[in-house]
């Protein structure tokens, strides 16, 4: 029920933004569009998620997948169900573009919001890296330092298009994901 509400909570925040939005949903939209976003779900919810979010043409759909934590004792998705996951959404809703957002610790500890965005067809990848900082006893507590943006064809998040080969058993754990993919139509 928790992750319905927050699922609500994030497509409550992000469909206003989206209203007056571009009419493809594609790689130049994600790009775009979902930084501000992304800042949107975290003023909202004071929370620094792990997002999938990813294009039709028409819509605009967002997964997210911090909920995996409250459903598998603290601990996130692991890589190889993300793999898979990502790469079934993206099938089952034909997808064109995609990104994945989540925070990521540098060797010296400085925490980086990293974004990857890739296109499927002509293939793309690039990532969007910035710094955040977290300050209990400021308001907002959630900050956000120099953006950068980079190509990144060989980044090991840049793959979920490639083909994948899961059993009917596995398509069946797959499935029950979808109801939590939060989806908007754009103009």
């Amino acid at each position: 029920m928790m992750v319905r509400i927050t699922n609500i909570i994030i497509i409550a925040v992000f469909a206003p933004l989206l209203a007056w939005s571009e009419t493809t949903c594609d790689f130049d939209y994600l790009k775009s569009e979902l930084p501000t976003i992304y800042k949107k779900i975290v003023e909202k919810t004071d929370t620094l998620p792990k997002i999938f979010s990813f294009c039709d043409d028409r819509n605009h759909y967002l997964l997210n997948l911090s909920m995996f934590q409250k459903f598998n004792n603290g601990q996130g998705i692991t890589r190889s169900l993300e793999k898979d996951l990502f790469s079934y959404l993206l099938k089952e809703f034909g997808a064109n573009s995609y990104s994945r957002t989540s925070l990521m610790v540098r060797k010296d500890q400085q925490l980086e919001l990293v974004t990857t965005i890739t296109r499927q067809q002509p293939f793309k990848a690039e990532e969007i890296i910035q710094e955040v900082f977290i300050d209990n006893q400021k308001q907002p507590r959630i900050t956000y330092g120099e953006l950068q943006t980079f190509d990144r064809p060989q980044s090991i998040f840049a793959i979920f298009f490639e083909p994948i080969t899961i059993t009917d058993e596995d398509r069946l754990y797959l499935e029950k994901f979808k109801p939590f993919v939060g989806s908007h139509r754009l103009n």
